[in-house]
């Protein structure tokens, strides 16, 4: 699904129905049907995945300066002609309310809800975290659209997101207090957001052995304790490959800072010494340094053996280096369609208790059909997928079997 595309076919034949055929319910039908159809086919692609894909459409729609660029790249592989000019033109031309009137269209024929959620949830954590929503306001817009459409539960660890950076930034303010008061010296610029375990869809990188870098060793003593004593029995966990650094011309992540602030006293090391100081297993952060030139190899390959040199010649007075975080990576991705399973599993559990618990006594086929008419708001579950369930309430002895094809509840 090419959702540039998708939208503008849509609203094209939604205004054909209006003009020509005075909005009759017949043929607005069959529109809402042939968009449902192919907003979620997968019989002539079933690597097609159209919740996903109009969820990063979502993303490109609100990052801040990535709008127009990411579309064109996106349409030119799926569009010619006249396709790509009507997706450049709606990002060009039309302002973000009317983008995203179309965007819940579209969003109004998925079937798995719950799929955009994850990819969604995830991709806003990022914008928030990097600051690279274009607006707060079509944000705000966007999730209120999506809570019109699907419920408060739907938007509610959304909503959660923006309550933490709001007092994330009542936070750092009070630490700054906490910091002139208690005439403390952090040494470098420092700010940091607290944010809610449950509502954002963050996990630690796989590097357990990172060390935190002497320069920022002070800063994280002090916070660690100005929080614990304003928030006693809250426990925090640092989440270091989402930190970052800005500082005068160059702007990298917190991997990347580490990286370089070993060179503050040498111009010389070998991979093994960068990963001994940092903990770093991979060797994305120095590729990325070597990339635009800051940092040099002594050969093509790095293995713990080469050595890094810092390059003298660099003479570029702005440089922003890529944060390989603010994009999903496979494994991101792979995991968010994990966690949507589970998801689903748990949701399907608690649809079944729910119905058994009010019903008492059902058949098989009847307690499959209430359960997808509880969950169709949500996402379309195989019957496969259901089944799997009811056994495992029936191993956990939340259900009982009566007679062969009969479902009853234990209390």
């Amino acid at each position: 699904m090419a959702s540039p595309e998708c939208s503008s076919c849509n609203a094209k034949y939604t205004s054909f129905c209006q003009r020509v055929f005075n909005n009759d319910p017949a043929f607005l039908a069959a529109v809402d049907k042939a968009f449902r159809s192919i907003v979620n086919d997968t019989s002539t692609n079933p690597n097609a995945n159209g919740p996903e894909a109009l969820a990063r459409f979502c993303d490109m729609l609100l990052k801040k300066g990535s709008a127009k660029k990411d579309v064109i790249a996106s349409t030119t592989v799926v569009a010619t002609g006249a396709g790509i000019g009507k997706a450049v033109s709606m990002v060009e031309d039309g302002d973000m309310e009317e983008k995203l009137t179309r965007m819940i269209t579209i969003f109004k024929y998925v079937d798995d809800k719950d799929v955009f959620q994850k990819f969604y949830s995830r991709m806003l954590a990022k914008r928030l975290i990097f600051s690279t929503s274009s607006s707060e306001e079509a944000e705000a817009n966007m999730i209120s659209r999506l809570k019109e459409s699907c419920g408060v539960e739907y938007t509610s660890k959304l909503h959660r997101m923006f309550t933490d950076v709001t007092l994330s930034a009542d936070l750092n303010n009070s630490f700054r207090e906490f910091v002139n008061n208690n005439g403390l010296k952090l040494g470098v610029g420092f700010e940091i957001m607290v944010l809610t375990a449950g509502a954002w869809p963050l996990a630690q990188s796989s590097t357990s052995e990172f060390r935190v870098p002497a320069e920022l060793e002070k800063s994280v003593s002090h916070f660690s304790m100005f929080y614990d004593k304003h928030h006693s029995g809250r426990k925090l966990a640092w989440l270091w490959n989402l930190g970052k650094d800005k500082h005068y011309e160059l702007s990298v992540s917190l991997y990347q800072l580490c990286v370089l602030v070993l060179f503050n006293t040498v111009t010389t090391l070998a991979m093994q010494d960068v990963r001994e100081h940092t903990g770093l297993s991979e060797t994305e952060a120095v590729r990325s340094l070597v990339d635009v030139n800051i940092l040099v190899l002594s050969s093509s390959e790095i293995n713990d053996d080469t050595e890094i040199l810092v390059n003298m010649a660099f003479s570029r007075t702005k440089v922003k280096i890529s944060a390989a975080m603010q994009t999903d990576s496979p494994q991101e991705t792979d995991a968010t369609r994990k966690a949507v399973d589970d998801d689903r599993r748990l949701y399907l559990q608690a649809a079944i208790v729910r119905v058994m618990k009010a019903r008492q006594l059902l058949t098989h086929t009847q307690l499959v059909n209430e359960v997808i008419d509880q969950a169709k708001t949500r996402f379309k579950p195989s019957v496969a997928m259901i089944k799997k369930c009811i056994e495992h309430l029936l191993e956990k002895q939340y259900l009982e079997r009566e007679g062969l094809h009969r479902y009853m509840y234990v209390a």
